[in-house]
């Protein structure tokens, strides 16, 4: 939903982010803006809410454990055929490879060519021959699909991994039952079997970055533990309970014995996070006997009052900084590329982690679409969905009926679904489709059965992502597909940054980059009639040889807030209407040194707009840019034209004819501007300096300074 900055008052509100000029103390160069030409209604610019983790600055549901339920992986993936057996199919990579016997049971479903939904079972996947190094596994499918054809794309999908408890860890003898509590909406539960010898145990690990980055999760005030629990053995076993920060003493320490049938135990305890900083850690123990645990939760205790988060599965703090924030869409990205549908709608406690790609490392626990719904109606966001690429028209067909029955209940003017993510990227080919052609079939197969699921009351906008650098991608794929409403683009910037550069010298740089892609993609979709949004974007400063330092220290200047905005009045200008920041929260990711220049690999500030939500609103200058303009955009956006000299440095929108102005200077001393008003404007810093400008004759006369982003609402 698109809500409107409140009334316009006689008194508004300038919030300024500077940075050091320069130049000489000459005076100003002098430049007088007005309202241009219309350029239709702009949403607010909005934010990927990004995927969940304990170890970091991610820590986004209330229920801080994942996987809650102790439930089984899911494993999902897409297979691009290679060849045609007698009984089966060849990979065409490796992308999709396993150990031997690992496909063995999963479904299978075939989503393009001739043979498309026809589905089955896998009998088995065998490793190709050793002169084989070109192609995949070979799996064996009951039945073979009729008509199938090399380049044909499968869907996989199954419990292939028995791992007893995903994304916890264990000790000792400890094994999954299909034995749950009675009731839980899950179908596992956990078997804690303990030795003369050995004592079984669970433990689920939190806020681990360390010293770099200080305590991510603070445990303060109420939390509650409870779980269900019951000892099948005919002797006692003690169940130890723990859970604090190293270094210092357990906030909870228990011992008791649970009874043979099942019961539900809660334990609350009073948090008081001083002292060092350490990793968290829940431990459940025992040393004889055998225990059966079930449906674990460990959380805030929340104030009767609160009812608005009694209702959501996310944390105070990210709610009130997702409601400072006011984005206009809240993209729901957490790499559930080879998720089930059935598995995205499921409530936590039935929810499987999921993983498309190989590797203990890669499993993650989501949060489901009804989460993410009842959310983005929460804070007033347009969903933006990212459909698992293993999805079926089956599936899309269920979904849509679910987003008809969430637009009645939310309100909600558009919905944005997107197939897969990046599909192009080798990152997530185990889970994609690289070529147009196929690409664009299987989604529209997609699509088109999520339109009719969700009838025509529903605003579906339809989006596939397409290569940023890349402009023929789009226009292959707008070509191809017919049921999608345009592609979507990540104009990242700043790639890379060199070790001989000076602040001074970047700052310029990045502020005068071009969007020349984005204007060529927009060409050939506006010759569709289609549209080119912006799915991810921010700085991407990954690249070059420069240290985590030197990276760090243009991303901690004011100016990287300018050079944000920039990016989104660009897109805007040139007739992007949504756009969504690359990502709330976010403390760092690693960089990889340039080869052959000694640089190692290191870590750099990316690609949070907040440090962390150990506390709502904790603004980079990116995210403190984001928030204060996202308070004006929304409605009728106008550009903006310029008299003076030094107009190319200035990028700016104007709304309400001219009653809010978004304005960047891209020059490295500051300008003074001229703006139509009608009343005396309040004028506030970032730094928090307060002043009032006149409104004299009808003009009123500003300064933005140097690499400065100016919003001004008169």
């Amino acid at each position: 939903m698109n809500r409107r900055s409140g009334p316009l008052g006689l008194l508004g509100l300038l919030c300024l982010a500077t940075t050091m000029a320069s130049g000489a103390a000459t005076e100003p160069p002098l430049l007088e803006l007005s309202v241009a030409h219309a350029l239709g209604e702009l949403p607010r610019f909005g934010v990927n809410l990004g995927a969940r983790n304990v170890w970091g600055a991610d820590q986004l549901i209330r229920n801080v454990l994942q996987n809650p339920g102790l439930e089984l992986g899911h494993d999902g993936a897409l297979l691009i055929v290679g060849r045609v057996l007698a009984d089966g199919v060849q990979d065409e990579s490796r992308w999709t490879a396993r150990a031997a016997g690992f496909w063995a049971g999963a479904n299978f479903e075939v989503l393009s060519g001739a043979a498309a939904g026809q589905h089955g079972r896998v009998l088995d996947n065998q490793p190709p021959a050793a002169s084989d190094r070109v192609r995949g596994d070979l799996l064996q499918l009951e039945p073979l699909p009729a008509g199938l054809k090399p380049g044909d794309v499968l869907s996989l999908q199954g419990q292939q991994d028995r791992l007893p408890a995903p994304l916890w860890w264990t000790l000792g003898l400890v094994r999954s039952v299909a034995e749950p509590r009675p009731g839980s909406p899950g179908q596992r539960a956990l078997h804690l079997i303990a030795s003369s010898s050995q004592p079984a145990a669970l433990f689920h690990h939190l806020d681990a970055l360390g010293a770099r980055a200080g305590k991510l999760l603070p445990i303060n005030g109420r939390w509650t533990l409870s779980f269900w629990a019951r000892a099948p053995g005919s002797s006692p076993s003690n169940l130890r309970l723990s859970f604090g920060r190293q270094g210092r003493s357990n906030w909870l320490q228990q011992e008791f014995s649970p009874g043979p049938q099942w019961q539900r135990h809660q334990f609350d305890f009073d948090g008081d996070d001083k002292g060092p900083v350490g990793p968290l850690q829940l431990t459940l123990q025992i040393a004889r006997g055998q225990v059966l645990l079930d449906d674990i939760e460990l959380a805030p205790k929340l104030a009767l009052q609160v009812n608005h988060l009694a209702q959501s599965a996310f944390r105070a703090e990210l709610i009130d900084t997702l409601q400072q924030l006011r984005p206009g869409y809240l993209r729901d990205w957490q790499g559930q590329l080879g998720d089930s549908l059935s598995n995205r709608l499921a409530e936590p406690l039935a929810r499987h982690p999921t993983r498309y790609r190989p590797g203990p490392n890669e499993q993650l626990f989501a949060y489901s679409i009804p989460e993410f719904l009842r959310l983005c109606g929460l804070i007033g966001a347009r969903p933006w969905l990212v459909l698992p690429s293993t999805s079926s028209p089956d599936e899309a067909l269920s979904l849509g009926r679910l987003l008809a029955e969430s637009q009645r209940q939310y309100g909600f003017d558009e919905i944005v679904v997107e197939h897969g993510n990046e599909h192009w990227n080798s990152i997530f080919l185990p889970a994609g489709i690289a070529k147009a052609a196929t690409l664009a079939e299987v989604a529209d197969r997609v699509f088109a059965a999520l339109k009719q699921g969700a009838g025509p009351a529903v605003a579906l906008h339809r989006v596939i992502g397409s290569q940023y650098v890349n402009p023929a991608t789009a226009a292959d794929l707008l070509k191809l597909s017919r049921h999608s409403e345009g592609v979507a683009v990540a104009p990242y910037f700043h790639y890379e940054q060199d070790s001989a550069q000076t602040l001074a010298q970047i700052l310029p740089q990045l502020l005068h980059e071009d969007a020349e892609p984005l204007q060529s993609a927009l060409r050939i979709a506006a010759a569709r009639q289609r549209s080119v949004d912006v799915y991810e974007v921010n700085f991407h400063t990954t690249g070059g040889n420069a240290s985590g330092a030197q990276r760090n220290a243009v991303l901690a200047d004011p100016a990287a807030g300018t050079a944000l905005v920039r990016r989104l009045l660009q897109a805007a200008l040139l007739g992007v209407r949504r756009q969504a920041v690359y990502s709330l929260s976010g403390f760092d990711t690693y960089f990889a040194g340039t080869a052959g220049t000694g640089q190692q690999r290191g870590l750099v500030e990316l690609f949070g707009i907040t440090r962390d939500l150990s506390q709502a609103a904790q603004w980079r200058p990116t995210g403190q840019a984001l928030q204060a303009i996202n308070q004006l955009v929304g409605g009728s956006a106008h550009a903006v034209a310029c008299r003076g000299q030094a107009c190319p440095e200035i990028t700016a929108l104007a709304f309400a004819d001219g009653r809010r102005w978004i304005i960047t200077n891209s020059a490295a001393r500051p300008l003074r501007l001229i703006l139509p008003c009608l009343a005396p404007l309040r004028v506030n810093s970032a730094a928090g300096s307060g002043q009032t400008s006149a409104c004299k004759r009808g003009r009123l006369e500003l300064s933005v300074p140097a690499h400065g982003w100016l919003s001004a609402q008169i």
